[in-house]
């Protein structure tokens, strides 16, 4: 069994940390009412057995080591007894997790060209991700002036426009996508 780490802060509604709020970590189908059933809590990857709750402290941390690969419920409960619910947090690095990425285009941004393949490095993708597109800094908007597709096995994006390369010429990252597959 591999145990991984999750950090939770608790704030209020101004930003300012809560101190002797109970972080719950349940499994799912979790009851927020009864806050049953609770997750096996960690104090290490070792797998030390911890309290769960586990209780924030005066900065409004709370630290609490999980199995790996599962999905949780986390429930806040502010000393004052309002609860703040948190369904389908995924805690983990596998069996499932979204592996993040950074890609630019093979083809060079010219001026004229209106279709690239989209790559994570330098790997053309074969499934469309779930991503930002980001032209000099500027997120773009989904579908508003691009559109994607699979081609040939491989994710391309069409521009309405050709996006123009930066001042002086050079492709850099004027042009990249961000993302999770």
């Amino acid at each position: 069994m591999s145990i991984i780490r999750r950090d939770d802060t608790v704030v209020n509604t101004l930003g300012h940390a809560i101190s002797g709020a109970a972080c719950y970590y349940l499994t799912q189908p979790a009851n927020t009412t009864t806050l049953t059933p609770l997750a096996s809590v960690y104090s290490d990857t070792t797998g030390t057995p911890a309290a769960n709750p586990q209780i924030t402290d005066g900065y409004g941390h709370a630290v609490a080591y999980l199995s790996d690969g599962q999905l949780y419920t986390v429930v806040y409960v502010y000393p004052n007894g309002t609860k703040v619910i948190y369904a389908d947090q995924f805690v983990g690095s596998t069996s499932g997790a979204p592996t993040a990425f950074k890609g630019t285009p093979i083809e060079s941004v010219d001026g004229t060209r209106t279709v690239f393949t989209m790559t994570n490095g330098t790997t053309p993708l074969t499934s469309i991700p779930t991503f930002d597109l980001v032209w000099n800094n500027f997120d773009l908007i989904d579908g508003l002036g691009y559109a994607l597709s699979i081609v040939s096995g491989q994710v391309k994006i069409t521009f309405a426009v050709a996006p123009q390369p930066p001042s002086g010429g050079v492709d850099g990252d004027a042009l990249f996508w961000k993302g999770l597959l």
